[in-house]
């Protein structure tokens, strides 16, 4: 116990009296005292979660990690692709999205074939003490469930031996508990009827001689389970996010399972596109094939609808025909004029010779010189005029070769007519003819646009039947190499691979969270106490809320309850500091302190216990010491001196005019210089009993016989006695026991001490810890009675000292 002086009395802080008690409140002085003083919890917690975290790493499969690379094909993020030139046909298009491939990766679909051909829903243990181990890849023993089964969950253990197997422990849904104990007897590669199906074990390998015997549990899990399980293990990561690049991870118990998990589902993934490609091309060719019957049809009707409008129409070239029609008519309408002006010509001819007045004459020379008849006999005409004239000129019309001549020129004129008419004739027969083909050939030159047009529609039918029948057969060729290139949508860059190091459980990080855990539950534990605890916990407390002088603490003492006036122990120096303090409070040497009240705020605070041995401790030095049991309502003091219902005492001498003050005077065992005056019976109404001047008297009386007269009273808030006997107290010992009084009663004593309620009131801090407030007596002490020097104590004082100095220096 340190020793405080006057000065520690009254220069306490006063500026906190007026606020209320924080509920919960506490310094990290107090959270590092209590960590220290509670030690053990920690090395405890600290063991047990250890022993845990090992029981755990024991029990706890190893986790590996295996991881598989892959670069998709993706040409808009690189890649390469064989069908690059074929990306404009339908159903070939590789561009692909790495997310939706890696989606793909993960799908139920895929996954259930790899479930399905590692056979991943069957699993093979040996049963160990702590933790099975699986035998994926190393079971000598397969066992071939029935389909049927496959979305059941189905257990048994099998025992192999040499020759043959012992299958046991069925369990499934439906079995029950008789069935479960059954026990089959098989030979290898035998159909076995079982409580779970009809199975067959086979033997993969030779048995070793360590394996002959021992047990093998096998689970056959639902395919359902079994893929979503490995499913959700699957991660998919890109490392690049402009990339093309993706990585798979797997976590699995058993590292060759998790490669071959990776392996396989990058394989199936392939085969699917590749299957999927060709499909699709499949699809493809027998779409263009249906397309090119129907169009092959449809081309060559329109072949035949052309062949029979030109066979119609007579058409060649739609330009070549316009042309030579055109010549045609420009022909005809020529040959047309030529032979009108020759019909005009061979008539002038047959008019000028049907004319009279051109008897004589000769006919013109332009005459249609295509006639060579015509021509000859108008020769002949012309020469016979020439003669006649001339036979004229030397001769007279009578001559007889004259009339020969007139006679034959007759006859020549008349055979030119008849040739003439005849000529005229034929003429007009042609001309009429040219002039029917002249008409027939310029309307088929106005019907040649609507006959173009029609043939051009028919002919545009045509191109674009045949530039998509020459189309699809081009695709048709492509679509069958497609099918015969078809290609995988990822290809692998590192098959999967991993470090052999198991990344969980981590044995680093799992011991480090249990040396944590145990630190943070006791730890979490003292200060949900502390949080909780809204008792007086220490003097801090007491000063924070009340001014009154703090007298001293009197630490907890289980094996004694009064101190030895020659004692060693912490309880009876507590006392001889709390006598040294009491001297302090004689400020008035013309008044000294010779009468002492002592209360509390409840009962069981311990005011009792401190009067008797604050008497002692005061008896020790050769003082006088008479205790008072002012207590009427329950006679503690009296009670336990054995006197509790002794008829003389405090409330005979009040009620009773005659009785002596001698006759209630008792020594007692406390100490020779220690007198007692007992309570007495009980009266009906002790507080007006108090205010008796019988009392004055008394306690006049009994402070001219004795060095101090101690008044053990009964609580002062609960009930008025207290504050009724006051007026005849010096000094108020005001006695509050450590864990007891709740803070928030703290101001209620503050109130009492700022009105004055009690004489010169100071405060007495009963039951306190000793190593929770470090006592320090432990001069010339034995070491079994005080255990203030110990390392736990040096370690409180160095921690308050570090925190005390950091305060300072910030």
């Amino acid at each position: 116990m340190i020793i405080h002086t006057m000065t520690d009395f009254y220069n306490t802080p006063t500026n906190n009296f007026d606020r209320e008690p924080t509920r919960g409140a506490f310094s990290l002085h107090d959270l590092l005292h209590t960590i220290t003083l509670n030690w053990y919890w920690f090395v405890i917690s600290i063991f047990i979660s250890l022993a845990g975290a090992l029981f755990y790493l024991a029990q706890t499969p190893k986790t590996y990690r295996r991881t598989t690379t892959i670069l998709v094909k993706d040409f808009n993020k690189g890649g390469s692709s064989e069908l690059t030139t074929f990306s404009d046909l339908a159903g070939l298009q590789n561009s692909r999205n790495i997310e939706n491939e890696l989606v793909m990766l993960r799908s139920r679909r895929l996954m259930s074939r790899v479930v399905q051909q590692l056979d991943l829903n069957i699993t093979y243990q040996k049963p160990r003490t702590l933790l099975d181990r699986d035998l994926y890849g190393n079971s000598p023993i397969k066992i071939d469930f029935p389909k049927s089964s496959d979305n059941q969950h189905l257990s048994l253990t099998i025992t192999p031996q040499k020759e043959n197997c012992v299958l046991s422990n069925f369990t499934s849904d439906q079995l029950s508990e008789e069935i479960f104990s059954t026990q089959i007897k098989a030979n290898y590669g035998d159909t076995l009827q079982t409580p779970v199906g009809a199975i067959v074990a086979h033997k993969l390998r030779e048995l070793q001689p360590n394996e002959l015997g021992k047990p093998i549990v096998v689970t056959h899990s639902s395919l359902s389970d079994a893929i979503d399980t490995y499913r959700n293990r699957i991660k998919c990561a890109v490392p690049q996010r402009q990339g093309s690049v993706a990585e798979i991870s797997i976590e699995d118990i058993v590292p060759r399972r998790a490669e071959d998990i990776l392996n396989t589902l990058i394989a199936i993934y392939n085969d699917d596109a590749i299957e999927d490609k060709r499909r699709i091309s499949k699809a493809t060719s027998d779409f263009i094939a249906a397309r090119l019957e129907v169009i092959g049809r449809e081309l060559g009707d329109v072949d035949r609808n052309i062949q029979h409008i030109k066979q119609t129409n007579n058409l060649t070239n739609f330009v070549t025909d316009a042309e030579r029609n055109s010549a045609e008519s420009s022909r005809f309408k020529a040959e047309g004029l030529s032979v009108e002006s020759r019909i005009r010509m061979a008539t002038f001819i047959r008019d000028y010779l049907s004319d009279q007045k051109n008897a004589d004459n000769p006919i013109p020379a332009t005459i249609d010189e295509t006639n060579n008849v015509i021509a000859t006999q108008i020769a002949e005409y012309n020469r016979a005029i020439i003669k006649h004239k001339k036979l004229l000129e030397n001769s007279s019309a009578y001559n007889p070769i004259v009339q020969e001549i007139e006679t034959t020129l007759g006859e020549i004129r008349h055979a030119i007519i008849a040739s003439l008419n005849a000529r005229i004739a034929t003429l007009e027969l042609q001309r009429n003819l040219l002039q029917n083909e002249e008409r027939q050939t310029n309307r088929r030159i106005a019907a040649l646009p609507a006959r173009e047009r029609a043939l051009l529609t028919i002919a545009r039918l045509q191109k674009i039947k045949e530039e998509l029948f020459l189309y699809l057969l081009n695709k048709q060729e492509e679509s069958q190499l497609g099918y015969a290139i078809a290609e995988s949508n990822a290809r692998t860059i590192d098959s999967a691979y991993g470090n052999n190091t198991p990344i969980a459980p981590r044995p680093a990080v799992i011991l480090g969270i249990a040396i944590i855990a145990g630190i943070a539950i006791p730890f979490a534990l003292l200060l949900l106490i502390e949080i909780l605890n809204t008792s007086v916990r220490n003097r801090k407390d007491i000063e924070e809320y009340i001014s009154a002088p703090f007298l001293g603490e009197i630490p907890r003492c289980a094996h004694s309850t009064l101190i030895h006036e020659t004692g060693r122990d912490p309880l009876s120096e507590a006392f001889r500091i709390l006598r040294s303090n009491m001297a302090f409070l004689n400020v008035s040497p013309e008044k000294p302190i010779r009468t002492i009240l002592f209360t509390s705020s409840k009962p069981h605070a311990g005011k009792t216990f401190i009067t008797k041995n604050l008497a002692i401790a005061l008896s020790a030095t050769g003082k006088r010491v008479i205790i008072v049991d002012l207590d009427l309502r329950r006679h503690t003091f009296s009670s336990q001196q054995g006197y509790g219902k002794s008829p003389r005492g405090v409330t005979a001498y009040i009620t009773r005019n005659n009785t002596n003050i001698d006759t209630l005077i008792h020594t007692t065992s406390l100490h020779q210089n220690i007198d007692a005056i007992y309570a007495g019976i009980q009266p009906p109404n002790p507080a007006e009993i108090l205010l008796s001047d019988r009392l004055d008297q008394l306690i006049n009386e009994l402070r001219n016989r004795y060095d101090y007269v101690f008044m053990d009273c009964t609580p002062a808030i609960s009930v008025a006695d207290a504050q009724i006997c006051d007026r005849l107290a010096d000094l108020c010992i005001y006695v509050i026991r450590e864990g007891d009084l709740d803070r928030e009663q703290l101001p209620d004593i503050e109130r009492l001490h700022r009105e004055k309620r009690f004489h010169n009131l100071c405060i007495v801090l009963n039951g306190t810890n000793t190593q929770r407030h470090g006592y320090g007596y432990g001069y010339n002490l034995k070491e079994e009675e005080c255990d203030i020097l110990s390392y736990r104590q040096r370690i409180i004082n160095w921690l308050y000292w570090l925190v005390r100095n950091r305060k300072v220096h910030a």
